[in-house]
């Protein structure tokens, strides 16, 4: 039986770090979106197999000067400004003086019917994370943003609560009455 119970408070120790860790790991995400905006989720098969419906991708900003032959840049779709592109530079041209990227979707057959300015790319891609645009889009939900946000928070005060409350009883063992984080 004491086994039993010592294997029990592992299991539960184990679960409370990692409701923790995605507690934690879900507010950086959401502060950093709210600031930053460098994740983008991947709408459309365009750049197939290498990026992917529904995955992350990781923009950095990028001048005119650092652009070169495959980067996959993101700009303003000429023909809808609301919404973005995600191509690979496949060329560069010289027009009137301005230099401009050709470019194309990884899974198509032909280039972009337009000239993309050097000054209208508004970034590069850096990391590809697959699916991970799942998690962003599911976070950004209201329900989503409970589930992986507020009630591990929820459940690591009540965690927290109830091991004050056990440490002013004095009754001073089992799970809660373990550290989160260990004293040296």
């Amino acid at each position: 039986m004491r086994l039993l119970s010592a294997l029990l408070s592992k299991a539960l120790f184990a679960a409370m770090m990692g409701i923790v860790v995605l507690a934690l790991g879900s507010n950086f995400v959401v502060i950093a979106q709210a600031m930053f905006h460098p994740l983008k989720v991947v709408q459309g098969n365009s750049m197939s197999p290498g990026i992917n419906d529904d995955d992350a991708v990781f923009i950095t900003d990028v001048t005119a000067k650092e652009l070169s032959l495959g980067d996959i840049v993101v700009f303003g779709d000429p023909e809808n400004h609301r919404q973005k592109i995600m191509h690979r530079i496949v060329d560069f041209q010289t027009h009137d003086g301005s230099i401009y990227a050709i470019t194309r979707g990884d899974a198509n057959s032909i280039n972009d019917p337009y000239l993309v300015p050097l000054e209208g790319i508004t970034g590069r891609v850096w990391v590809t994370l697959p699916k991970a645009g799942l998690f962003l889009s599911h976070i950004r939900t209201m329900p989503g943003f409970i589930s992986c946000v507020i009630c591990p928070l929820a459940l690591l005060l009540l965690y927290l609560l109830g091991r004050c409350y056990l440490e002013k009883t004095g009754t001073n063992h089992g799970f809660l009455s373990k550290e989160l984080i260990p004293s040296s």
